[in-house]
C-alpha cells in the first residue's frame, strides 16, 4: 500500500511538474471562459490546488492556477452564484494547507520584492484614513477587508516562493506564453462568434472577453509577446510555434478597437524583434526571422482576406479615426485625481471614491488612467512612496545580464509605460503575471540563470 502511495505521488508529482499540465490547465481556462459556471470553475480551481498542496513538496506548479485562473472567470455579464459544490471545495481547499503546513513542516520566506511590496500594500489598508468620507463611505470596512486580503496573499506567495524549486527560470515564459495564447484566442473566438462583430463591436467600442476589456487585453499582451520571442531564442526548433502566436497575439490586440493598441502595439512588436537579434548569434537570428517573417506574412494574408471580404468596414474604419484622431481622452480624469489626492493628500480617499462621477460601467472604483495618479488620489503619499519602493527594487532585480532578466525588463519597462495612460495596479491581469515573474527571479539561483555574452562574441 505504501508502494501504491508513493507511486502515485511520483506519477502526479511528474505530471504537475510537466508542460502536460500546463497544457491541460490552459486548455481549462479556455474553454471554460466561454461557459456562465463561475461557481464550478472557482471549484475546479480550488480542488487542483487542493490536490497540489496533497500530493506535493515543492509548490512551483500552483503558479500555474495562480497566474492563468482568473481568465477562466465571466466576471462581465456572468454571476456568482455560489452552490454547495463551491463551499465544499473551499473546506477541501482550506483542510488540504492545513495538511501541508502539518505534513512538511514548509518555511515562510519573503523575497526581496515580497518585503519591498510590503509598504505598498499597507498603504491599501491605511487608504482613506483622515478622509471627510471615512464614516459616510463606511471606509473602514474597505480597509478590514483589504488587511485580511493583502495578509493573505504575501504569506500565499512567500509559502510558494519559500517552497519551489526554479532551476529553469524559463518555466515563468512557459506560464507567460500560455498565458498569451489563451487571451489571444479568447480574443480571435470572441470576434469570430459574434454577429456583425466589426459593425455593432468593433466600431462601437464594445469589444470584451469574458473577464476585461482592451486596457487588461493589453497589459497581458504586454507581458507574453516577449515571452513568446524568448522561447523562440531558447526552443528555436519551435520558433515558427512562438512567432505565429505572438503574431496572433499581435492582431487580438487590434481586435480591441483601442487607439492605444493602433498606437503602440506595431512598435511594441519591433522592439520585441529587434531587442530579440540583439542578444542572437547568427543562427539564432536567421532562424527567428524567418520564423518571424512566415508568422507575419500569415497574419497579413489573413488580414488581407478580411479587409477584401468587408471592403465597406475598412473605408468605415479609416473614416472613423481620420475623424476622431489618437485622443485618448485622459486630460480630464488626470486633473480630477490631482484635485482628489488634495482632498486628503496623506492617505489618499480609498479605492471606492467619488461613486457618483460616472466611469463607464465601473461607477464604484475610482480609475485614474495612470498608475502614479491613482496611487495618489486612492493610497495619497503614503501610497506612492509605496510604490516607488516596489519600483525600485523591481528595476533592481531585473538589472541584470542574463537572457532571463533581459526578457523581464522589456516586459516592466512596456508595462510601465502603458501605465502612464491606463491603471495596472492592483488589477489582477497585471499582478499575477508580475508577482510570477518577480518569485521566479527571486528564487532562481545564480548559476540557473543564462547570462548573456558579450554582443561581439554573438556576431
Amino acid at each position: 500500500m505504501q508502494f501504491s502511495k508513493n507511486a502515485l505521488k511520483s506519477a502526479l508529482s511528474a505530471f504537475f511538474h510537466s508542460e502536460g499540465f500546463l497544457v491541460l490547465y490552459s486548455a481549462f481556462v479556455l474553454v471554460f471562459s466561454f461557459l456562465d459556471c463561475n461557481a464550478v470553475i472557482l471549484s475546479v480551481i480550488l480542488l487542483v490546488c487542493a490536490l497540489i498542496f496533497f500530493t506535493q513538496k515543492d509548490l512551483k506548479p500552483l503558479l500555474i492556477p495562480l497566474t492563468t485562473s482568473y481568465f477562466a472567470l465571466k466576471f462581465i455579464d456572468g454571476k456568482f452564484d455560489l452552490n454547495a459544490l463551491f463551499y465544499i471545495s473551499c473546506a477541501v481547499f482550506v483542510i488540504s494547507m492545513i495538511y501541508y503546513i502539518v505534513e512538511n513542516k514548509p518555511k515562510f520566506f519573503l523575497t526581496s520584492n515580497l518585503k519591498a511590496a510590503i509598504p505598498y500594500g499597507a498603504a491599501y489598508v491605511l487608504a482613506g484614513s483622515f478622509a471627510t468620507n471615512y464614516f459616510a463611505d463606511k471606509i473602514y470596512e474597505q480597509q478590514i477587508g483589504l488587511l485580511f486580503i493583502i495578509a493573505a496573499a504575501i504569506a500565499f506567495f512567500a509559502l510558494i516562493a519559500a517552497n519551489s524549486d526554479f532551476d529553469k527560470p524559463d518555466f515563468a515564459f512557459k506560464v507567460l506564453f500560455s498565458l498569451g495564447t489563451i487571451v489571444g484566442l479568447q480574443c480571435c473566438i470572441t470576434a469570430i462568434a459574434t454577429e456583425n462583430f466589426l459593425q455593432e463591436v468593433f466600431m462601437k467600442d464594445l469589444f470584451h472577453t469574458n473577464w476585461g476589456v482592451y486596457n487588461g487585453i493589453i497589459t497581458v499582451f504586454l507581458f507574453t509577446i516577449p515571452a513568446s520571442f524568448a522561447l523562440a531564442l531558447k526552443y528555436k526548433k519551435y520558433a515558427f510555434l512562438f512567432m505565429l502566436s505572438a503574431m496572433m497575439q499581435f492582431a487580438a490586440g487590434h481586435l480591441t478597437a483601442s487607439r492605444a493598441a493602433f498606437v503602440a502595439l506595431t512598435p511594441f512588436l519591433v522592439a520585441c524583434f529587434i531587442a530579440t537579434l540583439v542578444v542572437s548569434d547568427r543562427g539564432a537570428r536567421k532562424k527567428i526571422s524567418a520564423a518571424c517573417g512566415l508568422a507575419l506574412a500569415i497574419m497579413l494574408a489573413v488580414g488581407t482576406v478580411v479587409a477584401l471580404l468587408n471592403a465597406d468596414f475598412v473605408q468605415d474604419f479609416f473614416s472613423v479615426f481620420s475623424t476622431r484622431g489618437f485622443d485618448l481622452g485622459r486630460s480630464k480624469v488626470w486633473k480630477q485625481s490631482i484635485e482628489f489626492f488634495l482632498e486628503n493628500p496623506i492617505f489618499g480617499l480609498g479605492l471606492m471614491h467619488h461613486d457618483e462621477i460616472q466611469q463607464a460601467a465601473i461607477s464604484y472604483f475610482w480609475m485614474s488612467h495612470n498608475t502614479i495618479l491613482q496611487a495618489l488620489s486612492s493610497l495619497g503619499i503614503v501610497g506612492f512612496t509605496g510604490l516607488m519602493i516596489h519600483t525600485l527594487i523591481k528595476y533592481k532585480t531585473f538589472a541584470k545580464r542574463n537572457y532571463f532578466s533581459y526578457f523581464c525588463m522589456i516586459m516592466i519597462i512596456a508595462t510601465e509605460l502603458y501605465g502612464m495612460i491606463d491603471c495596472l495596479m492592483p488589477a489582477p491581469y497585471y499582478v499575477m503575471p508580475l508577482f510570477l515573474l518577480l518569485i521566479v527571479a527571486d528564487r532562481t539561483k545564480a548559476e540557473f540563470q543564462k547570462a548573456i555574452p558579450p554582443l561581439k562574441n554573438l556576431r
